[in-house]
């Protein structure tokens, strides 16, 4: 028996299609912002992705959100605030295109900056200094997979893979 909600109108995501939706969403931003400026050369992983809490449950059951992968450029990124600029405007326009809104934006100490989230609760963060920085953190979601992802991170696989769901009986 699944932990995962039933089809209906009041369930929310389960594991894989959490995990499938932030490397979609990694992925398209990535790659927009290396086309724009392909001195960043790719991304790596910095830091590890990992599942938590959420902090909330569903019908009893605990969720958790997925914060993925700090991405950062392995080149710096263009050195004017204009690139800067057109750079953060192709993030936009990605979030965009996938149902996000701008949620705030911070410019200071050589470091600008934005997030944006999407109805469900999905964010988005992007930060441009000496590198780029790109991270994702998931609505809430039932934990347990049928065919766990070894990583949402379209740069690499040092992310560690998601232990799979524990047997009940």
């Amino acid at each position: 028996m699944s932990a995962l909600p039933s089809p209906s109108s009041d369930s929310i995501p389960g594991q894989d299609e959490t995990h499938s939706r932030i490397h979609d969403l990694l992925s398209s931003v990535t790659t927009a912002v290396l086309e724009q400026q392909p001195g960043l050369l790719s991304f790596r992983d910095h830091r590890p992705q990992r599942d938590r809490s959420s902090g909330d449950s569903w019908r009893g059951l605990q969720t958790l959100c997925h914060v993925s992968a700090l991405l950062t450029s392995a080149g710096p990124p263009a050195p004017t605030a204009e690139a800067t600029t057109s750079l953060l405007e192709t993030v936009r326009r990605t979030a965009e295109a996938r149902g996000m809104s701008l949620r705030s934006q911070q410019d200071g100490h050589g470091i600008r900056g934005a997030t944006w989230t999407d109805p469900t609760g999905d964010l988005l963060e992007v930060l441009v200094g000496v590198k780029v920085a790109v991270r994702a953190i998931s609505a809430p979601f039932l934990p347990g997979s049928l065919a766990p992802r070894a990583t949402t991170s379209p740069a690499s696989a040092l992310s560690p893979l998601t232990p799979p769901p524990r047997l009940v009986r």
